[in-house]
C-alpha cells in the first residue's frame, strides 16, 4: 500500500472500476489491479441455487444489461438475483451499455460481459496480486427485506466463502445493514467489518423515516447526541468507518464528525464514493485511511505526485 502519513493508504477499486470499464466486470476488477489498488470493493447478491454473485443491485437492470441476443430487457416485474439460476443470471450481456456518459464518460463498452460469481473474481485476482484485500458489501435493505436472501444466510454464506478461501485476513465484510456486522463478529471476529452509511438530503441511514432506524442493528443514533463515533465504538462490532465522504468534510451541511475522532478510537475512515482529484486531495488532507473511487487511475496517480 501507499503510505500517506503514518498508515498505509488504502485505494479501493469501486465496483472494480467503474469509471473505466463496466461495474463489476472481470475486466474492470482486472484493470484495477493492474492499476495498482490495494483493495477491490465489490457487491454481494445470491442466485436461486444458492451462488454468490457480485452485483450491486438486487435485480438485473434494464440500464445496465441486455439480453444475450442484444435485445433490451422488457421483463415486468423484475428480474429478481434471487429468483433466477446463476445460468440464467449468466446470460445477460453487462457490458454494452454506459447508462451514465456524463459522470462516466471514459467508460469502455465490454460486450457479452456477464455478472460473475464471488469466485471468479477472487480466482481472476489472487494470481495477478496476492497481496489484493477484498470488500465484500453485502447487499440487504431492511427497508425492503423481500428484495433478497435474508441477511443470516447471505452472511453465513459469505463468511464460509471467506474461510473456505483462507482469506480472512484480507477481507472487510461491510454493509449498511449493521445487523450483518454483528453477525460476522460472532461467528468469525478475525474478519474486518465495515460500518456504510449514508447521511444526505434524500436519505440517512441512520435517522430515515422510520425511527429507530433499522439499518443499526437495533442501536438509536438520537440517544447518542450526534456522536456517530461513539456509537460505532459502543456497538464492539465494527472496525471500519466508511460514510458518504461528504460527512467528513467541516465545510458541507452533511458533516457529522472529523476524521481523527474515529481512529483516536481504533476506527480505520475509508469514506465513499469518492471521484475528482480535489476531493481526493481534501480528504487524504484530513487523514482518511483510504478511499473508494470509481477511478483509482486518479487516487494513484494523486498519490504518487504526493510522494
Amino acid at each position: 500500500m501507499k503510505q500517506v502519513g503514518k498508515n498505509p493508504f488504502d485505494v479501493q477499486g469501486h465496483r472494480g472500476a467503474r469509471g473505466l470499464y463496466p461495474e463489476h466486470s472481470l475486466v474492470g476488477f482486472e484493470a484495477a489491479i493492474a492499476l495498482g489498488v490495494t483493495s477491490l470493493e465489490l457487491d454481494i447478491g445470491m442466485s436461486a441455487d444458492g451462488v454468490l454473485v457480485v452485483w450491486h443491485d438486487p435485480f438485473i437492470s434494464p440500464e445496465l444489461c441486455l439480453c444475450a441476443n442484444g435485445k433490451s430487457i422488457t421483463d415486468i416485474p423484475r428480474l429478481w438475483l434471487r429468483d433466477l439460476p446463476l445460468a440464467k443470471i449468466q446470460s445477460y450481456d453487462c457490458g454494452s451499455l454506459n447508462p451514465d456518459v456524463k459522470r462516466f464518460p471514459q467508460q469502455k463498452k465490454c460486450p457479452g460481459s456477464h455478472i460473475p460469481t464471488l469466485q471468479e473474481v477472487v480466482d481472476l485476482a489472487e494470481p495477478l496480486n496476492p497481496q489484493i484485500r477484498y470488500t465484500l458489501d453485502i447487499k440487504v435493505n431492511p427497508l425492503h427485506p423481500a428484495q433478497t436472501f435474508e441477511p443470516e444466510l447471505l452472511t453465513e454464506k459469505v463468511v464460509d466463502f471467506v474461510q473456505q478461501n483462507s482469506l480472512e485476513d484480507r477481507t472487510t465484510i461491510q454493509s449498511f445493514d449493521w445487523q450483518v456486522l454483528e453477525q460476522v463478529k460472532t461467528v468469525c471476529p478475525e474478519i474486518q467489518t465495515g460500518a456504510v452509511i449514508l447521511h444526505s438530503a434524500t436519505m440517512s441511514t441512520l435517522m430515515p423515516d422510520c425511527l429507530p432506524s433499522p439499518f443499526l442493528a437495533g442501536w438509536d443514533f438520537r440517544e447518542f447526541a450526534g456522536n456517530i463515533a461513539a456509537l460505532l465504538q459502543m456497538t464492539q462490532f465494527v472496525d471500519v468507518y466508511s460514510p458518504n465522504f461528504e460527512t467528513l468534510l467541516p465545510e458541507s451541511d452533511y458533516f457529522l464528525q472529523p476524521c481523527w475522532v474515529f481512529q483516536e478510537m481504533g476506527l480505520q475512515v475509508i469514506p465513499w464514493t469518492v471521484n475528482t482529484t480535489a476531493d481526493m486531495e481534501r480528504l487524504i488532507g484530513l487523514g482518511v485511511d483510504g478511499l473508494i473511487t470509481d477511478f483509482p487511475d486518479r487516487a494513484l496517480h494523486l498519490l504518487k505526485q504526493r510522494h
